[in-house]
């Protein structure tokens, strides 16, 4: 987790009971944001690849292939979007009901479980494969992060 440095907000806050748990608790939902646009952005890269991929298989004129992967490269795209934009463990320092640092740990844990799946799509969309396996193979991660997403969007929506 990285540090941030102390202004003086956090000066007066040290004053206020519950600020320092407040800020730990920013700190954590920095750094899965930070994870988040990670993996966001390894997404992005993916479809790049996925891309050229297909501007290869039309070259060689593999067009039923180039179908497969162009159904691949749909997913890919949507789940990009889903990871970026997704709901965070956020609530206000006045809120009753606060997320506390155990519960964002687990959030990030989710996260981590969705950036497994993350690499290994990249991981096939940078092979020289040409298999409809292959998009197969991204299209059922890509399901995958889904589920956690709605996993993740359940567990926030009952601590908030």
């Amino acid at each position: 987790m990285t540090k941030r440095s102390v202004n003086i907000f956090d000066k007066i806050g040290t004053l206020i009971p519950g600020y320092n748990g407040y800020a730990v608790r920013d700190e954590k939902r920095n750094d899965d944001k930070k994870l988040r646009d990670e993996l966001s952005r390894i997404i992005n890269q993916a479809e790049t690849l996925i891309e050229k991929h297909q501007q290869q298989l039309i070259k060689t004129g593999e067009i039923n292939l180039c179908k497969e992967w162009e159904t691949a490269r749909k997913a890919v795209n949507t789940i990009h979007a889903k990871v970026k934009n997704a709901t965070y463990g956020e609530s206000s320092f006045f809120s009753n009901n606060q997320i506390k640092e155990t519960e964002l740990d687990e959030i990030y844990n989710i996260d981590l479980e969705m950036a497994e799946r993350v690499h290994l799509i990249f991981k096939t969309a940078d092979a020289d494969i040409n298999e409809v396996m292959s998009a197969g193979l991204i299209i059922n991660q890509v399901k995958e992060i889904d589920n956690i997403l709605n996993k993740r969007t359940t567990f926030i929506n009952r601590h908030k």
